[in-house]
């Protein structure tokens, strides 16, 4: 006897506790759902979100050219290549400023007076 009030105990317990089957299956399938549409929310935006590499990529590359250019002037004129690569790399446009000017008064200093033009001031 005391098994049947158990056993009936039980069951009437199981039938309290346990959540409807049903209504648990609806709130699951709408939690699911929501869930894969603000995963596919996430997914479109950080695909339109541009790479570091992307947007600059062309500026570093820039940036090592004039650092070249600056590197092969100094070879070229018997001065620091390491030195003028690096300031042509981080103060890009005007290093080749400054690296024009010196080009001009070299050439100046090497030219023979007799080379010189009436245009020239």
């Amino acid at each position: 006897m005391a098994r049947l009030v158990v056993n009936s105990l039980f069951t009437a317990l199981l039938f309290v506790f346990v959540p409807n089957p049903v209504l648990a299956d609806e709130g699951l399938d709408r939690r699911v759902a929501e869930i894969e549409r603000r995963v596919g929310e996430l997914q479109s935006r950080i695909a339109s979100i541009p790479t570091p590499i992307q947007s600059h990529g062309s500026d570093g590359a820039a940036m090592f050219l004039f650092g070249a250019f600056c590197a092969l002037w100094a070879q070229n004129t018997n001065r620091n290549a390491w030195l003028w690569f690096f300031l042509g790399l981080f103060f890009s446009v005007i290093t080749v400023l400054v690296l024009l000017a010196k080009n001009s008064e070299d050439l100046q200093r090497h030219r023979p007076k007799s080379e010189t033009n009436v245009l020239d001031v």
